[in-house]
């Protein structure tokens, strides 16, 4: 007789890195559903481009059904010239609503919406821009990066590999004050692993 492992509740759309060197560009951004099915992202964002799922399409569906207005969405950003420029939605999250039975899960999330968590090797050089301050890109997929801002953070050079947490400003841009170096020979070192029931805790920003 086999036995079949339980998958544990999701408690947070964003899990905890599966190895120290997963790379990764996912946010949550609180949206508005209209009735036909219009998305509008908090913010003032809504003017950005949006690509969405069928699957996302799908749920969000389900919501309006439900008759819910609001919920999280999960999106990867892209950039250009150190703004977003558009969002792909990947996910939805209103457990109350999409996934009753797990009673664990909250809608609301610890460090709310407009939170980023961005992972991977740096591909440029820092740089300083006279409006923004010190910007990194970070490679994320293939030759895809993202551009962050940053005040302050360890010496930097291209190929480091870093893990950032970042808030969408309402100018449109990726902002962290915080970017953590990490040590690809120590990391390379550690066996990949799953955590379940993760949920990352910051400082609720003011930032809309």
């Amino acid at each position: 007789m086999s036995l079949v492992q339980q998958k544990a509740p999701r408690l947070h759309p964003i899990g905890e890195p599966d190895h120290p060197l997963q790379v990764r560009s996912i946010g949550l951004l609180n949206g508005v559903i209209d009735p036909s099915g219009t998305i509008t992202l908090t913010g003032n964002f809504h003017g950005k481009s949006l690509i969405l799922g069928d699957k996302v399409y799908g749920l969000v569906q389900k919501l309006i059904k439900k008759g819910q207005e609001e919920a999280i969405f999960t999106v990867y950003p892209r950039t250009k010239d150190g703004f977003v420029t558009s969002f792909e939605v990947i996910g939805v999250w209103k457990p109350s609503i999409l996934d009753p039975d797990n009673s664990e899960a909250q809608d609301d999330l610890p460090e709310g919406d407009n939170y980023f968590s961005i992972r991977g090797e740096v591909c440029h050089k820092v740089w300083c821009d006279e409006n923004y301050g010190r910007s990194v890109a970070v490679q994320v997929c293939g030759q895809h990066f993202v551009t962050v801002d940053f005040v302050d953070s360890p010496y930097l050079s291209k190929g480091d590999f870093v893990s950032l947490e970042a808030i969408l400003t309402e100018d449109g841009r990726l902002y962290t004050e915080r970017v953590e170096k990490i040590s690809i020979p120590d990391a390379a070192l550690t066996r990949p692993r799953r955590h379940h029931g993760h949920q990352m805790v910051r400082r609720r920003s003011s930032a809309a």
